[in-house]
């Protein structure tokens, strides 16, 4: 599991379960968020994430990581809400604003935002192998309702940058 003092339930189930999976399983996996999966597994994952908690997931470690990808993409609401998005771009520079901010989420929100970060570190820490690319997580995690142009997506990976070198403190 992630080695991050939040207790399952402190998070959406569906949520932990993909990381805790992917954790287990995927660490070293090669072009991890970067090759498609199979459509024909996303059904079974949803179908078993619906179904309470097994003991492992069905499918492939990129039908999971993808379907973890449009799990964020399809909240109603970023996991950093929509309303905090102007003041992310403002501080996006100073780690300490970015800190603080997240600090201001509503609490389920924060707990994502620091799951999800703290299990990114553990996959950059195998980047050798894994070949991670974490500016996917900046976009899905941080964004705005209109579309984003080039600045902004350079400052919401700037933000989130500042969590993935040092963690919060």
């Amino acid at each position: 599991m992630v080695p991050v003092s939040i207790k399952p339930l402190d998070i959406p189930k569906e949520l932990w379960m993909m990381v805790d999976h992917l954790f287990r399983n995927a660490i070293k996996q090669e072009d991890i968020f970067q090759q498609p999966g199979l459509r024909s597994e996303f059904a079974e994952i949803r179908d078993c994430l619906d179904t309470g908690i097994p003991d492992s997931l069905p499918g492939s470690n990129h039908s999971v990581a993808e379907a973890l990808l449009l799990f964020l993409d399809a909240l109603p609401e970023p996991v950093v809400p929509y309303s905090f998005y102007p003041q992310c771009l403002e501080n996006c520079s100073s780690a300490s604003q970015c800190e603080k901010i997240i600090s201001m989420l509503p609490r389920c929100h924060e707990n994502v935002f620091n799951y999800l970060a703290a299990f990114l570190r553990e996959l950059l820490k195998n980047s050798a192998s894994n070949r991670l690319d974490t500016t996917i997580f900046a976009s899905l995690l941080l964004k705005s309702q209109k579309k984003q142009d080039l600045g902004e997506k350079r400052k919401t990976q700037e933000f989130f940058h500042h969590f993935l070198v040092q963690g919060p403190s």
